[in-house]
């Protein structure tokens, strides 16, 4: 155990006491989830509510309290929180700039209908949730656009709803932006050096596992996303015509350079940055916004994309602090070392047990707070941490496991935020378009099939072995643990 990590805090009548703002926090945020009624402000509330409660079991009340802010003020959280709040400004400003209008425009070029259109809904869902990193932004957008314009040139509507959740989930695992792949590489710690997973690595080590899921639900797509002929190709096409600009295309330049940036190792920050600046040029160049939609003042009050942008993650980031600061609690109480040492002893005996034991917390975190997959994903991080370090996983390994797991159920359970929101859409939509019908939540339960696919790949690659890798002793990924 790290010297950082030595116990400091004792809890009555044990050290487990230290779970009560944690499982308070839970119990009020899966209620909320099955009740359909998923708020970030009641989250975080919930959170301080058990951070006051759980003071009463901890013998040193203000030491309980110094902890708890350390951990609100933790290199992991701030790290986090930070890159959040210029993520919403570049995909804020991608979203200014008409690029699902560019990727409507290219649809319509390729003339496609029926099974194909469901495909390419898929396709273009995925590199819009690549593009900003918000996987309901994507949903929600995809949803009112290409919804409507697919059930009337003949896809499947449970299987098109599928393909537009699939591809914000395709999105939320491979972007180097998105708040899942953000948290589930900065809440991994190395072992034998200071600093966490890197976001570029944790992409590129998780490509293999996403593009072979996004490969099988594209096939899945093309044999079951098509029901009918087409029943009003003239008024899919006119849906179509009314979010139509080739010129957004150009906003997947700065996409590529993010990309390629992080890909090859350079900071995030730095990547972000660039992405940022370069959107803002191409943007202001091709007309697709002014300088006031970025920001301008409107009766007393800024107002545009930037600050949109920033007023998109605030709250998000708020839980977070809240989440990582009991997570602390975890650590100095020394419930985590006892809990990860137990499981060592009676559960985890191989590489394997370890891989599975991580998918396995990851997926049941993401059952039951499945009403937001982010929130899944803080509160199960630090858990995914401790087993892997203790088993001397890298980094990356860990990351991997982590994110596929959680983009899996809460995309397709009939509570999940993400469904909802697509039948909020579908509601919403259908006021414009009576010929849409919202549909069951159940009804979408299957047709998820990269969620399904992506479960089942990293289940075989936890079993198999597929991509495991250790952490060797300056931090490199190494194929064998190194002998302490």
């Amino acid at each position: 155990m790290d010297k950082k990590d030595s116990k400091i805090l004792s809890f009555r009548p044990s050290q487990f006491a230290a779970l009560v703002p944690f499982v308070i926090f839970i119990i009020i945020t899966i209620s909320l989830s099955f009740m359909k009624a998923a708020d970030l402000n009641m989250m975080i509330a919930s959170g301080i509510i058990g951070l006051i409660i759980g003071m009463f079991f901890c013998e040193n009340k203000e030491e309980y309290w110094n902890v708890i802010i350390e951990g609100l003020g933790s290199y992991v959280g701030m790290t986090a929180v930070l890159i959040w709040l210029v993520v919403g400004i570049y995909g804020s400003i991608l979203k200014s700039g008409k690029l699902v209008e560019g990727l409507v425009w290219l649809s319509c070029k390729l003339g496609v209908k029926g099974a194909a259109f469901t495909v390419v809904a898929f396709i273009f869902s995925a590199i819009f949730a690549i593009a900003t990193g918000t996987g309901f932004g994507t949903i929600a957008t995809m949803g009112f656009i290409l919804y409507p314009a697919g059930l009337l040139l003949g896809s499947n509507p449970a299987v098109l709803g599928g393909a537009i959740l699939s591809g914000a989930a395709f999105g939320d695992n491979l972007a180097p932006v998105s708040d899942t792949t953000i948290i589930s590489a900065t809440s991994q710690t190395y072992k034998y050096k200071e600093g966490t997973a890197e976001i570029g690595g944790v992409v590129k080590s998780r490509f293999k596992y996403v593009i072979v899921a996004g490969i099988i639900a594209a096939v899945l797509f093309w044999f079951f996303g098509g029901s009918a002929a087409s029943t009003n190709t003239e008024s899919a096409a006119k849906i179509l015509t009314e979010y139509q600009n080739p010129m957004g295309l150009l906003l997947l330049i700065p996409t590529a350079v993010v990309i390629w940036m992080a890909v090859k190792g350079n900071s995030i920050f730095a990547t972000l940055s660039t992405g940022t600046i370069l959107a803002i040029i191409i943007g202001l160049a091709a007309g697709l916004f002014s300088i006031a939609d970025l920001a301008m003042i409107e009766d007393g009050a800024v107002v545009g994309a930037i600050p949109d942008g920033v007023a998109g993650m605030t709250t998000v980031s708020i839980l977070l602090m809240v989440v990582v600061s009991m997570g602390n609690l975890l650590v100095k109480s020394g419930c985590m070392e006892t809990t990860v040492n137990w499981l060592n002893e009676k559960v985890i005996k191989t590489p394997r047990d370890a891989d599975i034991a991580i998918f396995l917390l990851s997926t049941i975190f993401g059952i039951l707070i499945a009403a937001i997959n982010t929130i899944a994903n803080i509160c199960v991080s630090p858990f995914v941490n401790a087993i892997g370090r203790k088993n001397d996983l890298h980094p990356y390994r860990r990351a991997d496991i982590l994110s596929t797991a959680v983009c899996s159920f809460p995309f397709f359970v009939p509570y999940g935020g993400c469904v909802l929101l697509l039948l909020g859409t579908m509601k919403s939509v259908s006021s414009t378009y009576p010929f849409v019908q919202p549909l069951d939540p159940s009804s979408l339960f299957f047709t998820v099939f990269y969620s399904w696919a992506v479960w089942f790949v990293t289940l075989f690659a936890c079993i198999s072995g597929w991509g495991r890798e250790f952490e060797g002793k300056d931090g490199e990924r190494v194929k064998q643990p190194i002998k302490n």
